[in-house]
C-alpha cells in the first residue's frame, strides 16, 4: 500500500500479490477502493476467525520468517524447558552441584 503512503509489514499471500499486481497497474492513480476488498473487516475476519490466509493481507512482524512449525502446547512447553536446561547445564554448572 505503498502508494497510499500505508506501507506495513504484512504476510506474503495471494491477497497480497493480489494488492501488488492492482499497484503495479494502477501506480499513483490508485485509491483505497482499489484495494479495500483484499484490505478490510470482513476478509479479514475470514484469515484470523476461519484460519483462510489467503483471503486477506494480514500484518505481521519481522518475527513471523523465524517460525517453522506449530507445534502443539505440550510440545512448545517441553521444548522451553529442554532449552533452559540446557542454558543453565552450559552457562551455570557450578550452581547444580
Amino acid at each position: 500500500m505503498r502508494n497510499l503512503r500505508n506501507t506495513e509489514r504484512v504476510m506474503k499471500n495471494a491477497a497480497v500479490e493480489e494488492i501488488i499486481r492492482i499497484e503495479k497497474e494502477k501506480g499513483e492513480a490508485e485509491t483505497i477502493d482499489d484495494i479495500r476488498h483484499l484490505v478490510t473487516g470482513v476478509k479479514g475476519r475470514l484469515v484470523l476467525q476461519e484460519g483462510k490466509m489467503d483471503e486477506a493481507a494480514w500484518s505481521c512482524g519481522m518475527v513471523a520468517g523465524l517460525i517453522h512449525d506449530i507445534p502443539s502446547c505440550e510440545e512448545l512447553i517441553s521444548r522451553i524447558m529442554a532449552d533452559a536446561e540446557e542454558i543453565v547445564r552450559k552457562r551455570l554448572t557450578g550452581f547444580l552441584a
